[in-house]
């Protein structure tokens, strides 16, 4: 039986629920939270109310925005026939860091796993299907995480993708086996982008 009173309980609960957050790192955090005044927990509980209300998925690709369309969507800079698929927005971001793409992205917002109950019906796919059909998009980069999941939707993608002219290239190079792409350091996720390879 814990010590702490019923709050506290609750509290390291819920943020025991974060990932990569064991037990006793959801207590380091839930002490530092109430070490803070009560401005700034006002302020942090604000900012989570603000992310929920505001923060949207971008209505042509998935990615996080403020607005219907993402900033790299809106962005009249960036190649619009190639799309760089990801499995989450966090990805976008570890790619944008490599300063090697300058396409566009669309975010399947997870992958498949069979075990965990995410079939291939579980993917946001069809406005990406959509753009191929209408032959905006003249060649797709599948990004997805080199485990299990990630190979499994990269060939649910290969085949749904295969009917159209479209080129499908996939990121390989010098990324580990079973590595997520958000923890790959740029320079080898750089030269994997540059370096990818075609599969039709």
């Amino acid at each position: 039986m814990s010590s702490f009173p019923k709050e506290l309980d609750e509290l390291i609960e819920h943020l025991s629920r974060f990932p990569g957050v064991g037990k006793r790192s959801a207590e380091r955090i839930a002490f530092y939270i109430l070490k803070l005044s009560q401005k700034e927990s006002s302020d942090l509980s604000r900012k989570i109310l603000d992310v929920h209300s505001h923060i949207k998925p971008c209505e042509l690709c998935n990615n996080f925005s403020s607005q219907s369309i993402c900033s790299i969507c809106s962005n009249p800079k960036r190649d619009t026939h190639i799309v760089c698929v990801v499995e989450e927005p966090k990805d976008i971001l570890a790619i944008e860091k490599t300063s090697q793409y300058k396409g566009l992205y669309y975010v399947l917002l997870g992958s498949i796993s069979p075990l965990e109950g995410f079939g291939p019906d579980s993917l946001s796919i069809r406005k990406l299907i959509s753009r191929v059909e209408k032959q905006e998009v003249t060649e797709v980069i599948i990004s997805t995480d080199a485990d299990n999941e990630g190979e499994l939707t990269a060939q649910f993608l290969i085949e749904k993708l295969s009917p159209y002219q479209v080129k499908i290239y996939r990121i390989g190079i010098g990324v580990p086996q079973g590595a997520q792409i958000e923890y790959i350091d740029s320079a080898t996720l750089g030269r994997a982008l540059l370096e990818r390879k075609p599969i039709l």
